[in-house]
Parts: structure tokens; C-alpha cells; sequence
């Protein structure tokens, strides 16, 4: 049962997409929202120390990038509190100068589930498609974490992407235990050279979903393409509102299915991308 979501906060497009996503989920399962914004001071003294000039300039521009930093952190802070009221949804806020790894890894901790836009960092001005810090974020973490695109849609049906492996199966379990998927129409899918072999593996994750009081429905897929532009285009055919996922990075046990195709779809998610490993 989802009891606490902690949401990354920052000001990037994604980011608001990240916020909203949190707050919907929240209200829908009267969670509370931890909010977290913070300085990463270990990228700002790299930035520094590798830079070029005296030692009086290279103040000077530390000092302006924590300014701003810390003005960022001002603004959301303010943002949060506020849209947290509004929705009627309790909530705190947490807030760091130093490592964001180390920080979110503690955070993450004492909540059920992370929220996140694709770009989330806490490096001021400087966007990345796939943060640096996501990144490494998700390989750590303990928890399943939402990542978000920069814009949401109004769907709100669930779509698994499924391949059989021991990931794949523990974020349908995670999934399940979570309660996210309630009363939402729950798609389930895996994409195989063979339609026997893609049916199969869909109806085991099916079958578990029905054993939980969840009305699943398998969606195979017999296709040699990408899987992730299959899995994309499925996502806008079907009207899809959170995609599930069970991998991260290049050393699942299918890494051309969950490998190579999870880290593509973080990087451009069609929609919320809930992962767990």
C-alpha cells in the first residue's frame, strides 16, 4: 500500500511533470508527498576546480551558481508548499547542500515510491536529457522510481512491458503490492520474434495480476523491430497513462528487450515510466 512518495523537485518541464504526477497519485491514494530540492555542491566544486582563472574569479562564479541554486530551491520550496495545500494533501519538504546521490538514497529509504522528471538534477541551469544523477539514481535506489516526460497526458491506463525475467517479475510484484494500478484499466505486453513465446510470458504476468483482484488483459506483440519504438507506439495506440518496466542499464537478463530498450525510453518516455530492479 502506497504510504509516502517522494518527488524530486526542479524547474525543468519534465520536473512540473514529475510534481503533478506525484500530486495526482497522492490525492488519489491519500499518500503523503515528500518533497526534496537541494544544491549539488560536489558538481559545482568540480566545475570549479577544473576550471581556468585566479583563484578571486573562481570564487566569484562558485558563489553565483550557489545563488542561483539556492534560489531555485527558494522558489520550489514556495511552489510545492503551495500546490500541496491547495490539494489538500499532506506533505514535508527536504532539502540538501552536497551529494544528491547519498541524500536520495537515504530519502528514498522511508517512502514507497520516487517520482522524477527524465532530466531531474540539482546542477542549476545545465538540462541533460538522462541526468547524470537519474541516472546513477536508478541503479541505486531501493525503491521503484517514476520517470517522468516533460508533458502528461489525461490517460490513465497501465501498460507492462514484460519480459520474463527476475526484474520484469518483481516490478509487476512491486506494481501490484503498491496498489498504483487500482481500478485502472492494466494492459500487459511482451514483444518476441515468436507470438507463442510473447503470449506465454504475457499471460504469466496476467494470471499473477488476476490472483491480486486486478482485470489484466494480455497484449502480445510478434515483432522484430525496436521494442522500444514498439513499446512506444503501444503507448499512444492504447491511450497509456504510467508504462512499467522491470530493468535498468545494459545488464539485464534480455538486454536487447530490457537493456538497451529501458535506457532509451528513460531518455524520451512517452509517458510516467515506472522501474524497479
Amino acid at each position: 500500500m502506497l504510504k509516502r512518495i517522494l518527488v524530486l523537485l526542479g524547474e525543468s518541464r519534465s520536473s512540473a511533470s514529475a510534481r503533478q504526477y506525484a500530486l495526482r497519485l497522492a490525492a488519489l491514494k491519500g499518500a503523503r508527498l515528500v518533497g526534496l530540492a537541494g544544491v549539488d555542491r560536489t558538481f559545482i566544486e568540480e566545475t570549479i576546480i577544473g576550471g581556468i582563472g585566479t583563484a578571486t574569479l573562481q570564487a566569484a562564479i562558485e558563489r553565483e551558481l550557489v545563488t542561483d541554486a539556492e534560489e531555485a530551491r527558494r522558489r520550489l520550496h514556495e511552489s510545492f508548499e503551495g500546490e500541496c495545500k491547495a490539494h489538500g494533501i499532506d506533505f514535508e519538504w527536504l532539502s540538501f547542500d552536497g551529494d544528491p546521490i547519498e541524500t536520495l538514497c537515504l530519502a528514498s529509504e522511508t517512502c514507497d515510491l520516487m517520482v522524477a522528471g527524465h532530466d531531474a538534477g540539482f546542477r542549476g541551469k545545465l538540462e541533460e536529457q538522462l541526468s547524470e544523477t537519474l541516472s546513477t539514481l536508478l541503479q541505486l535506489t531501493p525503491r521503484p522510481v517514476v520517470v517522468c516526460p516533460d508533458e502528461l497526458s489525461a490517460a490513465d491506463d497501465v501498460l507492462i512491458a514484460y519480459d520474463g525475467s527476475v526484474p520484469a517479475a518483481r516490478a509487476v510484484q512491486i506494481f501490484t503490492l503498491l496498489g498504483v494500478g487500482t481500478d485502472r484499466r492494466v494492459l500487459v505486453t511482451s514483444v518476441d520474434p515468436s507470438l507463442e513465446a510473447a503470449s506465454r510470458r504475457a499471460s504469466g504476468a496476467v494470471s499473477y495480476l488476476h490472483l491480486h483482484g486486478y482485470g489484466a488483459q494480455a497484449s502480445p506483440i510478434a515483432a522484430t523491430g525496436n521494442p522500444a519504438d514498439i513499446i512506444s507506439a503501444l503507448v499512444g495506440e492504447k491511450r497509456i497513462g504510467t508504462l512499467v518496466m522491470g530493468a535498468y542499464g545494459r545488464q539485464g537478463l534480455r538486454e536487447l528487450f530490457f537493456g538497451s530498450t529501458t535506457s532509451t525510453l528513460v531518455e524520451t518516455p512517452p509517458c510516467p515510466l515506472l522501474l524497479y530492479h
